[in-house]
């Protein structure tokens, strides 16, 4: 499946409401609700009211004309064949006889599935860009990154909306880059995920005076806090059906909502620096991107506070890492940190500099085009040097799974 699966039980058999969820709860990418939400729901299970079966019609007809794309499943005891082929004319798409057999729901739900692929994969010629930017470690400027990319997409194309989510749960300072107030965030929206729809969305989004929508962590420093499974999909998948660009700080740790994300991507920028820890990293995350089988063309490698002088150093890291570098940002600490205490994007803040002009330059590399990768390995170095000494020992974990990413 493309994204998460957001399903609602209306029944009042418990044992029906039971087994449902349990099978549906069990496939990849299904969300069930706790309540009987339907607002964001992708399909529901409605039982039949038997002894007024045109109510219940009269309700598939007004649901459907709120929400098009709903999928309406119908369950009863007992059905007349007039009546189910009236329930089919309304727009019921399934119907499930009680008891419920996991046969009857398993065929159902793959019958739905192949729906619900093809419709996905209409809307997403439609649907907005998502670009993920993560640092290799702490301090390498991802999130100096993730906002002036994002601020230079919104201001490069001013009638399409851009959006930044920060994806920092245990403490994300990002509305601090844009001088915008602290806010409910995506550990707000992720209480109840299967609730969520477009107006809750839009309702949690602060507008940057760029007309970028900043969506933030929801998370002061030092909290626990942890995203539910699934939210991140939900919340992209939203996201990016109402804003032509989606830009995500990802920070630098590789937790479940991140993966989320960087599964979600259209592109991933890795943003690291040539110093010797930033590169073992880098080539540590290469090398799980690469095992779990994202495309070589999906991922991009940034070298942030890059110097003239490093030139050996960076044909160097090149070799190492067999990626070729997408971008390099011009080292100026000074004008980035003033950016930041000023809480304007380097675009505004030092439009003339050479790291502004950078994004101003480089902005449509990363937003209208694929960057390429290297595709094909190459052999170990017979005469290594320094660097290549220091990474001598580090090799791609093969037999990790596509899901530890």
């Amino acid at each position: 499946m493309a994204r998460l699966i957001a399903v609602s039980i209306d029944c009042r058999n418990e044992e029906v409401r039971r087994t449902f969820e349990a099978i549906a709860s069990r496939r990849l990418h299904y969300l069930v609700a706790k309540g009987q939400g339907t607002g964001a729901a992708d399909m529901l299970l409605l039982e039949l009211d038997e002894f007024r079966p045109q109510h219940t019609f009269d309700r598939v007809r007004q649901l459907l004309s709120a929400a098009p794309d709903l999928e309406i499943f119908l369950t009863a005891s007992r059905m007349d064949p007039q009546l189910l082929l009236e329930a089919f004319r309304v727009g019921v798409k399934e119907f499930l006889p009680q008891p419920l057999t996991k046969q009857d729901v398993e065929a159902a739900l793959a019958r739905f599935e192949e729906r619900f692929a093809s419709k996905a994969s209409g809307l997403e010629m439609h649907a907005g860009r998502v670009v993920a930017v993560f640092g290799v470690r702490g301090g390498v400027g991802a999130s100096t990154v993730a906002t002036n990319l994002a601020v230079s997409i919104q201001q490069a194309q001013r009638q399409e909306p851009a959006a930044l989510v920060d994806l920092d749960v245990h403490g994300g300072e990002l509305g601090l880059f844009l001088d915008l107030p602290a806010s409910q965030g995506l550990t707000h929206l992720a209480q109840d995920i299967s609730r969520l729809d477009e107006t809750i969305l839009r309702s949690t989004l602060a507008r940057h005076s760029s007309g970028l929508q900043f969506l933030s962590s929801g998370c002061e420093a030092y909290d626990d806090a942890k995203l539910a499974p699934g939210s991140m999909m939900r919340i992209l998948a939203i996201l990016r059906s109402i804003h032509r660009h989606v830009v995500i700080d990802c920070g630098h740790i590789l937790e479940p909502s991140v993966r989320e994300a960087l599964d979600s991507a259209d592109q991933i920028i890795v943003v690291t620096t040539l110093s010797l820890p930033a590169i073992r990293r880098a080539k540590r995350l290469l090398d799980l991107l690469s095992a779990a089988r994202y495309p070589a063309d999906k991922i991009a490698l940034v070298v942030n506070r890059y110097e003239k002088d490093q030139r050996d150093l960076l044909e160097e890291t090149k070799t190492l890492l067999n990626l070729r570098i997408a971008g390099l940002i011009p080292n100026d600490y000074e004008s980035a940190s003033e950016a930041i205490n000023q809480g304007k994007p380097l675009t505004v803040m030092a439009s003339k500099t050479s790291i502004g002009q950078w994004y101003l330059r480089e902005v449509g590399r990363f937003v209208a085009e694929p960057v390429e990768g290297a595709a094909s390995p190459k052999g170990p170095a017979k005469n290594l040097s320094f660097l290549g000494r220091c990474f001598s020992n580090l090799r791609m974990d093969v037999g990790r799974k596509p899901s530890a990413v």
